[in-house]
């Protein structure tokens, strides 16, 4: 199992805004090309989450080629898993995960469906969630996360790493704002970037779209390099601890900053091509 996690710088100031939740659609694979979502909680205390991986259940919203039985793991940084689920109906009390997700707004999940979901509370730190299919099948899966109460912490940086494909198989990461003032992020698309990690089969020219809950268009790159600055995604890197770029590196990334909403970044090969790729959102302090 490997892990490219993301950091955080701590907590430098009082965050008015805040990630609530956070979703990745993709085509899960066997191998290394399973869905992974990371994601890092910050401050003290504990942070409850619902982490969901659909498969079966999407078939409701006409998507078809589904993960027919997905199997969800959390990892904590040191790779150690700390929680699993096959099928949500197996958890100790199933009726909890319903409440849940009508508490967070998730969609319901069918009684006896093959969908996986886990609730756990969780220490600051950074963490996975895989979502693989029984046997090495593969289909297209969702993995959700959901904050669902906290204690003095918080969600701060989300990373999906996913095998992009073509059409409806672009990772879709999502994600939700909350809270008052304007929130400023950091958006990556990583392919080229990921060799350094040992990851083979790289999207060699990632393009990020950034797109309101409208369908509008908050911001897009292809080519980190071409930004109007440059040198603010070099210094954003620093500051919100993401591993650097390579000066003429391929991989795209934006600074933009936000209201409250719900966003969705779409990420696809600029000239069509397919590969793995890391798809990032940081919290600017």
């Amino acid at each position: 199992h490997q892990h490219i996690q993301t950091d955080s710088k701590g907590d430098s100031k009082r965050w008015i805004r805040s990630l609530v939740n956070i979703s990745t659609r993709a085509q899960v694979g066997s191998g290394a090309n399973v869905l992974i979502a990371g994601f890092v909680v910050s401050g003290s205390g504990a942070e409850t989450l619902l982490i969901r991986g659909d498969g079966p259940s999407l078939a409701q919203y006409g998507v078809t080629g589904f993960l027919a039985a997905p199997t969800l793991s959390v990892f904590n940084s040191d790779g150690v898993a700390i929680a699993s689920n096959t099928g949500w109906g197996t958890n100790p009390n199933p009726n909890l995960i319903t409440s849940t997700a009508k508490a967070v707004g998730a969609f319901s999940l069918p009684n006896g469906s093959a969908d996986s979901a886990l609730i756990v509370s969780l220490p600051a730190g950074a963490y996975t969630a895989e979502v693989s299919g029984m046997n090495n099948s593969s289909g297209v899966a969702l993995v959700e996360v959901y904050e669902v109460s906290s204690t003095g912490t918080r969600l701060v940086n989300i990373s999906s790493r996913a095998q992009v494909g073509t059409g409806e198989n672009i990772v879709i990461p999502g994600f939700v704002v909350t809270g008052s003032g304007s929130e400023t992020l950091l958006v990556r698309g990583d392919g080229p970037a990921l060799t350094q990690f040992g990851v083979s089969g790289v999207l060699a020219q990632p393009s990020i779209i950034l797109e309101n809950s409208s369908g509008s268009t908050v911001g897009a790159n292809t080519g980190w390099t071409s930004n109007a600055d440059p040198s603010l995604i070099t210094s954003t890197d620093s500051e919100v601890g993401a591993f650097a770029l390579g000066s003429t590196s391929a991989d795209s990334a934006l600074v933009t900053s936000t209201q409250s909403g719900a966003f969705t970044l779409q990420v696809s090969g600029a000239e069509g091509e397919t590969g793995v790729v890391l798809a990032e959102v940081y919290e600017v302090p």
